[in-house]
């Protein structure tokens, strides 16, 4: 499978530029982490920047939108001495020296060890700002010399862990110097304000229309009940047809919110589409999910609702590889739930690849009058397993758990790591085209990206001096002349004619 590596170009202030090759999945921290050995300077002295903007260099340059010869800007970042004014809940002030190249943690240090108090047990504010200074390098937050930095005093039970110290949590003590202790202790916290954000896509062709019918019957009533459960969480929903449906539309969405009007409005108004035979444009949905607004300290699930596989890469002009658009998302913390509707065999593979790439859930979806429960445990899950259970003996007590029910929420109780490690076998491998590219052997392709606006339409033929619309295969009709009986027979005995239909 052929990768595609991505030359990004750097330049720095003095006229010195450079290029280095990338996969999409790779972390603007690479691009740093390469030029701070060929500057000889610090890792965190290295800053880049894309369209004015400083980038994030957790990121992946996939989900930020950095594609073949992209020129970043690159800053060497010269550490300088100031001083910040640190206000004391007591009303005391001290002035304490920093360099603009600290970051949150060292501030806090050096404000900790000068007040005689542990940076675990207050927390710093930029002047009268409400915003917690958490991350990030002094002078990428705007910290300034002499400006003022209030410090907030921690309540017991907030009070974070300092490396080599001994808490006692539910009656145990734990030494969080060991990375999987302080793992486990942290995963034994409440959830209630984790921020949690969903995007569910469904598949509006055809019979796969009934799915999102059914989910807004009561959609207002779970997003109200969803935010109140999970307070933090953001909801999203794709609708999509196919490339066939290009005079209608090929993917609509609303973005990330936890506005419910929006979210209803949404559904109700967004119509069904034809979709013509498999496969859908299911390459098409992962690509444009990256560009959702996507936070990134959340919990992050985007749920694949449909019954085939996605296209191979020689079916539209920009040859959309599903495989790195799922590394992408992977890349981005993004969860992919594979949903598999009516059991078609043939993609059930490809739903597969979905979760266990990216640590999501493999779901199937026998019944579309199940769809409102999945999308409720689905939230409650990214939530918080304690709210995932307390719903499941919810169903339960109201005599709700069916056979079909019961299935997808046993397979979402189970810790994903279970999962994976319950599934180990060969590397999983489809023979077809849409899994593996060197088997797709089609020359030309049958649709066309318009990114001014955003659309597709079918592939323009130039034919002598006349511009012909070539429509796929699948909508043509092929009509041998010479075995019309209402016509004459044509001088070239033999001749077919190509008769193509707009669907």
């Amino acid at each position: 499978m052929a990768t595609p590596v991505v030359d990004v170009y750097v330049k720095l202030p003095s006229g010195k530029a450079t290029c280095i090759q990338l996969l999409p999945t790779d972390q603007v921290k690479k691009i740093s982490e390469y030029l701070s050995k060929q500057e000889e300077v610090p890792e965190r002295h290295v800053r880049l920047k894309y369209q004015g903007k400083v980038l994030n260099k957790s990121h992946a340059i996939g989900y930020l939108g950095i594609c073949a010869e992209t020129i970043l800007k690159g800053e060497i970042i010269v550490p300088k001495d100031i001083n910040v004014i640190a206000k004391l809940p007591d009303g005391r002030v001290e002035m304490v020296q920093v360099k603009t190249t600290d970051d949150v943690s060292e501030m806090k240090q050096k404000i900790g060890s000068k007040i005689k108090l542990s940076p675990s047990n207050f927390t710093v504010q930029l002047g009268t700002s409400a915003a917690e200074l958490r991350e990030g390098l002094l002078l990428d937050l705007g910290v300034t010399d002499e400006c003022q930095i209030e410090l907030k005093e921690r309540s017991k039970s907030d009070t974070k862990f300092t490396d080599g110290t001994q808490d006692n949590v539910d009656g145990k003590e734990v030494n969080v110097d060991d990375p999987e202790k302080r793992q486990e202790l942290f995963s034994t916290f409440n959830a209630a304000g984790r921020h949690v954000e969903v995007v569910f896509s469904f598949d509006t062709t055809g019979s796969m229309y009934s799915y999102l019918t059914k989910v807004r019957q009561k959609l207002r009533e779970s997003c109200e009940r969803l935010l109140r459960d999970i307070p933090n969480i953001r909801i999203g929903i794709i609708a999509h047809g196919d490339y066939c449906d290009y005079s209608k539309y090929v993917i609509r969405y609303v973005d990330l919110t936890s506005d419910v009007d929006t979210l209803v409005q949404f559904a109700e108004n967004v119509p069904c589409t034809g979709g013509g035979d498999s496969p859908e444009c299911y390459e098409w949905v992962l690509r444009k999910s990256q560009q959702l607004d996507w936070s990134e300290d959340s919990a992050k699930a985007l749920i694949v609702i449909g019954d085939c596989e996605p296209h191979p890469l020689s079916y539209t002009d920009q040859r959309i590889n599903w495989h790195m658009e799922l590394d992408v998302l992977k890349g981005m913390g993004v969860k992919v739930y594979g949903v598999q509707a009516y059991q078609n065999q043939s993609s059930k593979e490809f739903y597969e690849e979905l979760a266990d790439h990216t640590g999501g859930y493999y779901l199937q979806l026998r019944n579309f009058d199940l769809i409102t429960d999945m999308f409720l445990a689905v939230c409650y899950r990214e939530a918080d397993s304690e709210q995932l259970e307390a719903y499941v003996a919810e169903v339960e007590q109201e005599g709700r758990m069916t056979e079909d029910t019961k299935a997808f929420l046993d397979k979402l109780e189970i810790p994903r790591t279970d999962a994976v490690e319950s599934e180990k076998g060969p590397k999983r491998y489809v023979r077809a085209p849409w899994w593996d590219p060197s088997l797709d052997t089609n020359k030309m392709h049958e649709y066309e990206y318009v990114q001014e606006t955003d659309s597709w339409h079918p592939k323009q033929v130039i034919c002598r001096e006349s511009t012909i619309t070539s429509y796929p295969v699948s909508t043509c009709t092929l009509i041998d002349s010479s075995a019309a009986p209402t016509r004459k027979s044509s001088k070239r005995s033999g001749i077919r004619r190509l008769f193509c239909f707009a669907s």
